[in-house]
């Protein structure tokens, strides 16, 4: 077996499989095979697939995981592959939104859950194609109150923004949701920079080495993530400018963005409720590939396309509480 897919089999029923498509499952339980299309290998994703397939184990179905590398046209054939393997429902990390379609033909019948990266609204139904996450935008929310918080005396205030991908629904909503708390304060706001780092430190820490270079005067760096938020914080110690006087904001409350505010090099961050999300992602997979819905889950919106977790402040204050 290719050591980038996982798999767990347990005692849990099988899952038949129609040669038209996905059949609905026994309601009595434990019938739920499980297919997880992630992104791409790597930490981040091989990690959400450990605790997803150990939440799996929990709720006595199978799982297995495949890695998309990024490509479209493998993340449609390991669909259609687990699909003729038995999978009867799929939790999936959109290589893009712009492929919803093509996923969803390619489960045919089946139900899924999308996480890592939010589909269309257009494109979910209630109870058979589901969004679990957190509200992206409350983490650009919270990270504009922290920096409002600090610099409550000053009118004007520069900002430096550093972001994920182009087409990341969590790029996109962390962005917009810093932006538009900034501009309801009613201060003039500088984005002296701006730029997609793609969720790399290094790459993060690159454009912002290029940003020092201009000399122009920054208040704070906001990143979409931690590492992006480490990678600036190193370009400025690196090239020796002052960090006291900046403030470095990330999204994730990672590892080592708690460590960074232990230590006084990041000031705040946002911590995303993963657990949470695997577990309410591998309860709602299990629901719908039963012909249950999501109504009475946590998180659940009225319209029964969505499983909404909330973030947390993580701040020096707080920090030890989440390492």
């Amino acid at each position: 077996m290719n050591k980038k897919t996982t798999a767990l089999m347990l005692t849990a029923a099988t899952a038949v499989l129609l040669a038209g498509g996905c059949q609905k499952e026994d309601k009595t339980g434990g019938s739920a095979k499980i297919y997880y299309a992630a992104i791409e290998s790597g930490d981040y994703y091989e990690g959400w697939a450990d605790q997803l397939r150990e939440q799996t184990e929990k709720n006595g179905a199978e799982f297995e995981a495949g890695y998309a590398e990024n490509s479209v046209e493998t993340e449609v054939a390991l669909v259609k592959d687990a699909l003729t393997e038995g999978s009867n429902v799929f939790l999936c990390g959109l290589v893009s939104p712009d492929i919803t379609a093509e996923i969803k033909a390619a489960a045919k019948d089946c139900p899924i859950v999308f996480i890592n990266n939010a589909p269309p609204d257009s494109e979910l139904e209630a109870d058979r194609y589901i969004y679990v996450a957190s509200d992206e935008y409350m983490a650009g929310q919270y990270q504009a109150e922290f920096i409002l918080e600090k610099f409550a005396d000053k009118d004007e205030i520069n900002v430096m923004i550093l972001k994920g991908p182009k087409t990341a629904s969590g790029a996109i909503g962390r962005t917009n949701g810093l932006k538009q708390t900034l501009k309801a304060s009613g201060k003039k706001i500088n984005y002296v920079f701006e730029d997609y780092a793609n969720w790399s430190g290094d790459i993060a820490k690159e454009l912002t080495g290029m940003f020092l270079r201009t000399k122009r005067p920054v208040d704070c760096v906001a990143a979409n993530n931690d590492d992006m938020a480490i990678g600036a914080v190193t370009a400025f110690e690196e090239a020796g400018a002052d960090t006291g006087s900046t403030l470095f904001l990330g999204v994730d409350a990672s590892a080592g963005g708690c460590s960074a505010i232990a230590e006084g090099r990041m000031d705040f961050t946002v911590y995303q409720p993963m657990s949470a999300q695997i577990t309410a992602a591998v309860e709602a997979a299990r629901n719908l590939a039963e012909g249950k819905g999501i109504k009475e889950m946590d998180g659940a919106s009225e319209d029964g396309k969505y499983i909404l977790l909330p973030f947390e402040k993580v701040t020096a204050d707080n920090v030890k509480d989440y390492q």
